[in-house]
Formats: structure tokens, sequence, C-alpha cells
């Protein structure tokens, strides 16, 4: 899910950071994933989950950084989905900020929705808070996948 060009600004914010900040990570970006499909009859499908992103460039001191996200979830046609994970954010200083997942339905067009937040960190994310929504869908032919995310990373 992409190389952004803000990694020399991270570094050099790092004290503005550590003062405490809400930062907007919301955006779209197209990551890899090593998904695996099972089959369990006609109307249901499990997925064991493995993507890699990285975070929207939109201006914030997060710019750059690159999420691993594993989890699963399970489709039952004419019912939606559900599932849950866990992603991890790292930036360029191994400093890092995670949290879970939960997917909570499916669009018409068979993208995956759902909710996360964070629920602690590392480094200069030891106390960041936050969450949001996301839409995710991927080829899987390809493993490319789609995400887009609204929401905000606090750190204090």
């Amino acid at each position: 899910m992409k190389t952004l060009t803000a990694l020399a600004f991270i570094a050099s914010t790092s004290a503005a950071i550590a003062g405490g900040a809400s930062y907007d990570v919301s955006g779209s970006t197209v990551g890899k994933s090593e998904n695996q499909y099972m089959p369990l009859g006609e109307t249901h499908v499990f997925v064991d989950l493995k993507s890699t992103y990285t975070l929207p460039e939109n201006g914030s001191p997060l710019d750059g950084m690159t999420g691993d996200c594993l989890g699963s979830m399970q489709i039952a046609l004419g019912a939606g989905a559900s599932g849950m994970g866990v992603c991890t954010w790292s930036d360029a200083d191994g400093d890092t900020w995670f949290g879970p997942w939960n997917v909570t339905g499916m669009t018409p067009e068979r993208a995956s929705v759902g909710t996360w937040y964070v629920s602690g960190g590392t480094g200069k994310f030891a106390n960041a808070t936050g969450g949001g929504t996301f839409t995710t869908a991927t080829n899987p032919e390809t493993g490319d996948s789609k995400l887009d995310v609204l929401g905000s990373v606090a750190v204090n």
C-alpha cells in the first residue's frame, strides 16, 4: 500500500508530535494483500487477511507510516460480512501505534466496511488514541487492496 515522501518531515517534527496533537489520517491508498480464501459451501467464505499499506499523504507527520494488518473475516451471501484484526503502523524511527479493526458489513460492490481505533503505541506514540472508519476491497487475483480511511490519531 505505498511509499510517501514525508519521512524526513516525520523525523524533524518529533518534538511537535511529543507535545500533543491530533492528526487526520483520512484518505485513500493502495496496498498488497496475501489473503487466503476458504469457501464453506455455496453461501460462506472465510478469509485469512494479511495486508500492508502506507498511510495516505495529507500533510501530517503521520504521512508515509507503513501498516501491517492481520485478521480474519467471514462473508455470508445475503448476510454481509463480519471480522476483526489488528494493524501496527511504523514510522521511519521505528516508533509505532497500533489498534484493532472490526468489519461490520459490505458495500453493494463487495468492499468491506468497518471501524478502527488506536489502543497503544511505542516511542513518541506511547499514549496515542484515536479511531475512525474504513472501506477496503482486495482483488483476489492480483492482491491489490484499496483502503479508504476516515479518522484521526492523537498523540499526547
